[in-house]
């Protein structure tokens, strides 16, 4: 039997079939995302007419108003799903906004491509038809805001490209319905003046980034990134730091550099879309679907003619052989590396001697160590400033900090000048070897070590630790400071547990303080003071993570609520703890947020205390969502407290407390 419209006991995110909605009766359910649920219906007037009905979560959602204008007036093209029909439910004033749309079977887009494995030229031809209509939706004022393949899907009917899902949309003159920096959006398809302006105006209220033509663009290079090598030109496993870090500064390995199968046209249309500047890559969607006519036209008819992967045979579930794509090594993975890309910006030395290998790194992935016997002291002093110098320049151009710390590049430099008259003096063999010395003097956070640390690589006690290596070679400075997250399906098993955090820091531009502050740790090591820098302070306060507070609001967390957290692998006990990114479990269910729940962030050791920053939950169901929240330990404080036992370079802290949802990082 058809349930009652008014009974108000079901929840918008879990209609069963046969509720009618209005003069709609629902079939199935084909998604539930954070602002809306999507159900098939059919049409009781005309029954067999079947549509996409999608239903807001929550009475009064300005998004789904928004959405509605949107298709209803001007995101209106033969490409873009087309909307039917608009009410409320159950009520017809007051209760959940729905409208209806085109129901459109097919595959999105990456499935498609991955099932059907299409031509190069195939491909062309459907990329070009979705930038077509990016650019009649920009020429609206329309921008889509959160394009990915899963928003475009390939129709069975004809095969014609199809845009859904314009529930972030915006158009000329439109309110703004949300209060964030930036906003709701994919972390690794944002661009990268989106990264720098968030980065920039994090910390001020009242700043909001004006999305342009040019970053949906350059989300559309991000999908044809993923369509044509079957990976993301940047990880979206990475810790949203060390992502922000990626996608502001560094350029991505061009698709034909690793996958030779890419023409080398394509491969260039792609990397222009993926310009680190708006102004390089192309302004308007006709630009890009004219120069992929263009890059096709005037082509080897045998380079696009062919398929985007190779074909390989794998044993399927019931054990029968079964054809798939196979998909080329990330080039991380895959034989010699490609060319260097780096951003363009002033030519920097930068450091000509290896890193020392941490502890416990197999002997083939280290480096070789420069041989030569012990030179005079003089000789010592003069390659230690050297060495010293490149290693802070290299630095600070790996951080795009250079114009903001120069001076303090400089001080340092005049510093260590005065060292080197300084070591004229010494006994001859006072100061370490050349390579000793750079090893001494190399900053901990440049190596991807905390300070002091002695180089063991820590893990989370349950699940592995994997280096997450860079998609496109960077200064040497920074070649050996890979940092490691835990894997969603690599447990390792471990005897006894290890810390709870990863080694890697924070890796967010400095400014000119934290800018000072490493080139004092730099210097330290090389037998340089610096005065008044503390060892360990208590973090700024930091915004939230793009849609995060959005997100938790769409899942009923209220700020201030909290749960109870253990770290993984452990009981109520003291553990040891270090800097950088780690995993806790939440004990129970919160809101719509199943258990078991993990949330990913990272810790940061304070004066007195331990402090957690969770940016990202992670659900039995695979799901991965955005979050803002803060560990508190067992006194209801802030922090978990750091006990006297505790090392220069870790922290004993009790494995047990809380962990509250917040709007902003204290």
């Amino acid at each position: 039997m058809p349930m009652h419209v008014e009974d108000w006991r079901v929840q918008p995110e879990a209609l069963g079939p046969g509720t009618e909605v209005g003069s709609w009766r629902v079939v199935e359910q084909l998604g539930v995302g954070g602002y809306g649920a999507v159900y098939r219906v059919e049409d009781l007037a005309c029954p067999g007419d079947f549509h996409a009905l999608k239903l807001a979560l929550r009475q009064g959602d300005e998004r789904a108003e928004r959405e509605v204008q949107l298709l209803m007036s001007r995101a209106v093209h033969p490409n873009v799903v087309r909307l039917h029909a608009c009410g409320r439910w159950p009520h017809p004033r007051t209760g959940y906004l729905y409208f209806v749309m085109d129901w459109v079977p097919g595959p999105v887009l990456h499935m498609w491509v991955e099932t059907v494995n299409p031509s190069f030229r195939l491909l062309a031809e459907k990329a070009g038809k979705v930038a077509l209509a990016l650019g009649a939706l920009h020429d609206k004022g329309v921008l889509h805001r959160d394009f990915k393949p899963e928003h475009v899907l390939i129709r069975e009917q004809d095969g014609e490209p199809v845009l859904i899902d314009f529930g972030v949309g915006r158009y000329t003159g439109a309110d703004t319905v949300t209060s964030a920096v930036l906003p709701p959006a994919t972390l690794h398809l944002l661009s990268p003046e989106a990264v720098r302006f968030f980065l920039k105006h994090s910390q001020p209220p009242g700043a909001r980034y004006e999305a342009r033509a040019t970053d949906d663009l350059h989300a559309l290079g991000v999908c044809l990134y993923r369509l044509v090598t079957g990976h993301w030109p940047f990880s979206p496993e990475l810790p949203p730091d060390l992502l922000y870090m990626q996608l502001e500064a560094v350029v991505p390995s061009a698709p034909s550099d690793f996958h030779r199968r890419v023409p080398r046209a394509l491969s260039d249309v792609i990397m222009r879309l993926l310009a680190k500047t708006p102004e390089a890559r192309f302004q308007t969607g006709h630009a890009v679907q004219a120069a992929l006519v263009a890059a096709v036209a005037l082509g080897d008819v045998a380079d696009w003619e062919r398929t985007v992967f190779d074909w390989e045979d794998a044993p399927g579930a019931d054990g029968e052989t079964r054809r798939r794509v196979r998909r080329p090594e990330e080039p991380a993975r895959s034989g010699p590396p490609p060319p260097r890309r780096l951003v363009p910006g002033p030519e920097l030395p930068a450091p000509r001697l290896p890193l020392r290998r941490p502890r416990g790194v197999p002997a083939r992935e280290q480096s070789p160590r420069l041989p030569g016997p012990r030179r005079r002291v003089s000789s010592d002093a003069a390659v230690l400033v050297n060495s010293l110098s490149s290693i802070i320049l290299g630095t600070a151009q790996l951080s795009g900090a250079w114009r903001r710390g120069w001076p303090y590049v400089a001080v340092v430099v005049v510093a260590l000048g005065f060292v080197t008259l300084g070591g004229m003096v010494l006994r001859e063999g006072a100061l370490p070897s050349r390579t000793e010395a750079l090893h001494a003097a190399v900053p901990a956070r440049v190596a991807g070590l905390p300070a002091g640390s002695s180089g063991r690589e820590v893990a989370s006690p349950d699940t592995g630790s994997a280096a997450a290596p860079p998609r496109a070679s960077l200064p040497p400075a920074a070649v050996a400071a890979p940092a490691t997250h835990a894997e969603d399906e690599a447990p390792v098993k471990k005897k006894t547990a290890a810390a709870p955090s990863t080694s890697a820091t924070k890796p967010r531009t400095p400014g000119p303080g934290s800018m000072r502050k490493a080139l004092c740790v730099g210097a330290t090591s090389a037998a340089l003071a610096c005065a008044g820098t503390p060892v360990r302070a208590d973090p700024p306060s930091e915004s939230c993570p793009p849609g995060a507070v959005e997100a938790m609001e769409q899942l009923g967390i209220r700020i201030g609520s909290s749960r109870s957290m253990i770290f993984p692998g452990t009981r109520r006990e003291v553990i040891t703890v270090r800097d950088g990114y780690t995993e806790v479990r939440v004990m129970g269910p919160w809101d719509k947020l199943s258990s078991p729940m993990r949330l990913r962030g990272r810790l940061i050791i304070g004066e007195a205390r331990v402090y957690g920053r969770m940016t990202e939950a992670h659900t039995p169901d695979g799901a991965r969502t955005p979050v803002c929240m803060e560990l508190y330990g067992t006194d209801d404080k802030r922090g978990l407290v750091i006990r006297p036992d505790s090392g220069p370079d870790s922290a004993r802290v009790f494995s047990v407390g809380s962990v509250d949802a917040v709007n902003h990082f204290e």
